[in-house]
């Protein structure tokens, strides 16, 4: 199995994560990013947990 920063999740999470910051920073949407954030970050912590589970 790959490290967790080698996935396409993660790459996935992490833009999702910088677009949410940027968002706030620049006072635009903020529950927008807050929703996008959570969700982003829910879906990395499913899709690592059924990897780590062996399912898919």
């Amino acid at each position: 199995m790959k490290p967790g920063w080698k996935t396409s999740e993660f790459w996935v999470t992490l833009a999702a994560q910088v677009v949410a910051t940027c968002l706030v920073a620049f006072g635009q949407e903020t529950l927008a990013a807050a929703i996008l954030s959570g969700v982003a970050a829910l879906g990395y912590n499913i899709s690592r947990g059924q990897a780590k589970g062996g399912q898919s």
